[in-house]
């Protein structure tokens, strides 16, 4: 009677708001449900509970029945109504959400027990925060994906303590729950949340922003996923919770690059190991921490796998922390492998030989095989355990090795190795490998025009005639074999010195292809004639199934080892061993069957293979290490020797990188790789901040020419070190020269000064030609000459006569004389030279118009000079404009070039004369001058103040230890406060009016010559 009166209060409870049949169905559910308490009367209960706090909420809740009976049934009505009750005590607006959106909430969720656990947490919650308890409910189908449900409570009490410091992030967290329970566990959650909370910023007006805080909600989890091994991504969260106190930026920074960065080291070891060393370092910066972790990956993988590895880096770190002790900015600059001091501590954990270290001895080698000024340049990111191939440039300059060799246990055997890779890419030279042309081939053409119906064809390239046989590929590889013979033939006959050295390391280097893995015939005979052309025998190196026809191949490879043969006649011998393979490999074509093999042209650059058309596949042999790479695509038609420089992307001339000292150090450009794939060097431009190239190409760069830029016709990059003042040291690679042509304009500045100072222009020309000296200088009493020394002569005959033996120096010899003088001007056109005197003309006026006068009196004695001007914005962006070069004459040219000068932007003073220093040392002469003309102190954005005025002296400086002179004009009146600080020893003179200038120039260069 009781259950059927509860049933009949209930409908008309409810009816008003659904409807009395809807009503009588729901009321009829419930009944079917059953259960203690009994659910209709539990119902009508609780709604008369909630409609008493609330009738809003309890007409809400009324409403959502139907809704949760679809969804979820009515059995867990009960638990649903009671957390409603609990919510709307706490907020009104949390319960009518509640109850708008939970049926679909748990609709959602399949097994009855996961919906009643799901709300029995929520009830317990909703006790706690309501806005917490509303958010868990929207993310409750997922988190019981990942947290078994008797585990929530733990995580979700982390997510009640937030909403009491800000609602807005403890909501994040909760949502966030389902990311992040997969890779941490709840031990580490609160080093998780208290890294977010560090992050926290005060905003514009002083209050607490918390966006960084709910980024590093929503982005972290992805981020800790992304490290594969569990036990560093609480390593990588508490050294990011050190960083955040002293920079969020740092932080944010290292917990985004973290997994790239740990997955370059080799080891989970070496991981935790970089992690734990850098939270030494972030007790104390945040910016050399920063700067450590991005360079340690490089680092290790130089030190390699030595089993000492970890204490060289240990040592490495030792160091950078000494610097820290006393410099936080020398050890950013120290741990950012910006500093001299810095990359010679790397050079000392280096495993193996860096090629900086022999390159001179290398080069001396070179020069002495092939009787030419051949450049060592280092491949770019070389530093592997397989050491990359050394190329040759097509005209014969520039040999590129790998920057690091640690191919061998002991210094001797890797400087070795250098030295057989260096000698037979000097082969090549010597030998003439690339000196080719195709247009003496032109019988070859047609031949192989003719035998595979290709038609008429002029191919371009080596390459492109490879192209028209069947199979490219095996007609570069015979090539390859048979040229590396005829060089090593002749190296080994010409200097049996590198004999055994070259037996030594083909020797160690055979490692031929495994027949088990599948070969081709043709992919087995050219292994055999590769391992042949090293020196082994038939036995050894040929299986019985093809002895013969490797025996016939190889008798016809002969003549390729004979004295004299040239590039030419080798390469005819190709064709012919070729051919004669079609027809030995006819009847054996299904000898050896091969796996079949996807040919990629780009790995060679010869374009479709010929195995392609056939359907028979040839995979290209591994040459030798020591073994350089050969191009194809170097010999052309008609190419005259040395006439092909460099390609489009500028790939055989490197770039130039300056050391310390004032000297350079080489930076390659392209280059192929052991895999044949090309990499880019660095970029040629830096952007702001302290963006630096590979360490690798910091640490193992050698001195090369300059790098072609492509930005103007004739520009090229070349990068200097500078003197920091605050580290007391050399920032490398720190500036970037961009030197080029100046731009030409008008010769009117040009024909003005020369017709107004005409008769100063003669004076100046007169007063210099006597500064000229005789063609020959009388010396007396010489034991040897062209003439007797009466005077001589007569003193021995009376030094004779009186008993004497007399002296036999009786001759004159006529000795030849000369000025041996090389100067460079190098002139300020920065911005402030646009400043205009009392007498309307501006200070580039009055230097134009010094340096035509100079130029004329110079013209006159005949010493060698230069004209440069230099400007420029930015560290990365100084311009080093050139008005004369040592070699180019007077003329027409520089006279548009001189008129074309402008005041330009700021001035980088250090950068400039370096760089002018590096081509006076280049020039020779025995007295080498270098005069700077300024109007002022150096000013470059934040180059400026004592760092200016430091870095320009130590520039001076190293001019004066590389033997040159220099002398400094200022024309600034206020200059006595900074110019004797800033020039030092170096002499110096203050033209305190502009307009006299021309008239002294040609004095002052006078005195210092003379």
């Amino acid at each position: 009677m009781a259950d059927s009166r509860a049933a009949t209060e209930l409908i008309n409870r409810i009816s008003g708001d659904l409807g009395q049949a809807s009503a009588e169905q729901l009321v009829a559910q419930l009944a079917a449900v059953g259960g203690k308490p009994e659910p209709v009367a539990a119902v009508l209960s609780l709604l008369e509970e909630l409609n008493e706090v609330s009738e809003k909420v309890g007409r809400a809740a009324v409403e959502a029945l139907p809704e949760l009976a679809r969804r979820a049934g009515l059995a867990p009505v009960v638990a649903w109504l009671n957390l409603g009750i609990v919510l709307v005590e706490s907020s009104g607006a949390s319960a009518l959400k509640y109850f708008k959106e939970s049926p679909r909430m748990l609709g959602v969720v399949e097994q009855p027990a996961a919906r009643s656990a799901i709300l029995a947490i929520g009830a317990e919650l909703a006790e706690q925060d309501a806005n917490v308890t509303l958010e868990y409910l929207r993310t409750a189908p997922l988190l019981l994906d990942v947290i078994p449900a008797e585990q929530l409570q733990p995580w979700l009490e982390v997510g009640v303590e937030l909403t009491q410091i800000d609602v807005v992030v403890g909501l994040e967290y909760i949502r966030q729950l389902a990311a992040i329970a997969p890779v941490l566990p709840l031990s580490e959650v609160r080093g998780w949340v208290g890294f977010g909370m560090k992050l926290i910023q005060p905003n514009a007006i002083g209050n607490p922003d918390y966006l960084g805080t709910l980024e590093f909600l929503r982005t972290s989890p992805a981020i800790l996923g992304d490290l594969e091994h569990a036990a560093l991504r609480p390593k990588v969260l508490s050294l990011g919770a050190v960083l955040a106190e002293h920079s969020p930026e740092s932080a944010i920074a290292w917990l985004a690059e973290a997994p790239a960065l740990l997955r370059a080291l080799a080891s989970v070891e070496w991981q935790l190991k970089v992690v734990q060393y850098g939270g030494l370092i972030a007790e104390r910066d945040a910016a050399a921490t920063l700067a450590y972790l991005r360079r340690a990956p490089e680092i290790v993988a130089m030190i390699g796998v030595s089993p000492d590895a970890g204490v060289r880096f240990e040592n490495w770190f030792k160091a950078g922390m000494e610097v820290l002790a006393y410099s936080v900015e020398g050890a950013r600059a120290y741990f950012g492998l910006e500093s001299q001091r810095s990359l010679a501590s790397v050079e000392q954990a280096l495993s193996g030989v860096p090629l900086r270290q022999v390159a001179r001895t290398i080069k001396l080698f070179v020069q002495g095989l092939c009787g030419s000024d051949v450049q060592i340049q280092a491949l770019p990111d070389t530093v592997t355990d397989i050491p990359a191939r050394a190329t040759v440039s097509a005209d014969g300059r520039i040999i590129a090795l790998p920057a690091l060799l640690r191919k061998y246990q002991t210094y001797d055997e890797n400087v070795r190795l250098y030295l057989v890779m260096a000698a037979h890419e000097a082969g090549h030279i010597e030998c003439g490998t690339y000196r080719l042309t195709l247009g003496s081939l032109q019988d070859v053409v047609t031949a192989v025009c003719d035998r595979y119906g290709r038609g008429a064809q002029q191919p371009a390239s080596l390459a492109a005639l490879f192209r028209l046989y069947p199979h490219p590929r095996l007609m570069q590889d015979l090539w390859t074999v048979l040229e590396d013979a005829r060089v090593e033939a002749h190296l080994q006959r010409e200097y049996p010195g590198l004999q055994r050295d070259l037996q030594r390391v083909a020797g160690e280097a055979v490692t031929p292809r495994d027949p088990a893995h599948g070969l081709t015939v043709k992919e087995l005979l050219v292994d055999c004639l590769l391992r042949l052309s090293t020196g082994e025998s038939i036995e050894s190196a040929v299986p019985r199934a093809v002895q013969g026809e490797v025996a016939l191949l190889w008798s016809m490879c002969g003549p390729v080892l004979a004295p004299g043969v040239s590039a030419e006649e080798a390469l005819r011998l190709v064709h012919a061993v070729y051919v004669r393979m079609e027809e030995l490999l006819a009847p054996k074509a299904e000898m050896i069957q091969g796996d079949p093999v996807q040919d990629n042209p780009e790995e060679l650059g010869v374009g479709p293979t010929g195995s392609e058309e056939t359907g028979e596949p040839y995979r290209p042999m591994t040459n030798w290490v020591y073994r350089g790479e050969m191009n194809p695509e170097f010999i052309s038609r008609d190419q005259a020797p040395g006439q092909q420089d460099m390609d489009a992307e500028g790939q055989a001339p490197g770039e130039r990188v300056a050391s310390g000292g004032g000297g350079s150090k080489e930076h390659s450009g392209n280059q192929k790789s052991s895999g044949g794939e090309r990499h880019d060097s660095m970029s040629d431009v830096m952007g702001g901040g302290r963006a630096l190239p590979a360490v690798v190409d910091e640490l193992l760069a050698l001195p090369v020419e300059e790098r072609p830029l492509g930005k103007a016709a004739g520009a090229k990059g070349i990068r200097y070190p500078e003197w920091d003042v605050t580290i007391q040291d050399y920032r490398v690679q720190w500036c970037q020269v961009v030197e080029q042509p100046a731009e030409s304009g008008s010769d009117d500045a040009v024909v003005a000064a020369l017709t107004t100072h005409r008769s100063a222009v003669k004076s100046l020309r007169r007063f210099f030609e006597s500064l000229r000296p005789p063609a020959f200088r009388r010396t007396a009493a010489q034991a040897d000459g062209e003439d007797l020394d009466i005077d001589a002569l007569v003193r021995r005959v009376a030094e004779q006569r009186a008993g004497m033996e007399g002296s036999d120096r009786i001759y004159v010899r006529h000795e030849k004389k000369e000025r041996d003088v090389a100067v460079a001007f190098l002139v300020d056109v920065s911005g402030s030279t646009s400043r205009q005197l009392e007498s309307g003309r501006r200070v580039i006026d009055i230097e134009k118009e010094s340096l035509v006068l100079l130029c004329e009196a110079l013209e006159a004695v005949g010493d060698q000079y230069a004209v440069y001007a230099y400007s420029g914005q930015g560290r990365a962006q100084v311009e080093f404009s050139i008005v004369k070069e040592f070699d180019e004459p007077l003329g027409r040219a520089t006279a548009h070039r001189l008129g074309g000068l402008v005041p330009r932007q700021q001035n980088r003073d250090g950068a400039a004369i370096r760089h002018a220093t590096a081509k006076l040392r280049a020039c020779e002469a025995r007295t080498k001058l270098l005069m700077l003309v300024s109007d002022g102190r150096p000013l470059d954005g934040d180059y400026k103040d004592d760092y200016s005025l430091e870095d320009t002296k130590a520039a001076l400086r190293e001019a004066r230890q590389a033997g040159i002179d220099p002398f400094c004009v200022t024309i600034d009146a206020a200059a006595d406060a900074y110019l004797r600080r800033m020039y030092g020893d170096v002499r110096f003179a203050v033209i305190d009016r502009v307009e006299s200038l021309p008239a002294r120039l040609p004095r002052i260069y006078q005195r210092l010559t003379t």
